[in-house]
């Protein structure tokens, strides 16, 4: 499924958090229907509810409207912490790139089982 409106972003965010469209909305003070309308892309939220939302999902406003394919903001001085904010802010070669390049591609929720994967077998190899 491609992430290419609003409407289908913010239904695999709330997905991605695994929300209903009822928990999304009591979340912020809105109705069901008007959730059902964001993902159907029939309506778009204000603009502070919109930011709110990026807030709340961890990404950018210009994610959510399409602008960019980039979640979140790239800081000026990332400092990798985990094995997903390596493979975030490492500088692939090219051959590297090649390798890569699908994991990038991934939705989110892939991004994180990939990451799960390699965290699980990092902490259960033999010496």
């Amino acid at each position: 499924m491609e992430n290419n409106t609003f409407g289908t972003r913010l239904k695999a965010l709330r997905i991605s958090k695994r929300l209903t469209q009822e928990n999304f909305a009591n979340l912020f003070f809105l109705n069901k229907s008007s959730i059902s309308k964001y993902e159907k892309d029939k309506n778009l939220p204000e603009n502070q509810l919109l930011i709110k939302i990026a807030d709340y999902f961890e990404v950018s406003v210009d994610y959510l409207l399409c602008r960019t394919d980039q979640p979140k903001l790239l800081p000026s001085n990332p400092k990798p912490t985990t094995c997903g904010d390596f493979l975030e802010s490492y500088v692939f070669s090219n051959e590297e790139t090649d390798s890569f390049s699908a994991y990038f591609s991934f939705p989110e929720s892939y991004k994180q089982e990939v990451l799960d994967f390699i965290n699980f077998k990092g902490t259960n190899t033999k010496p």
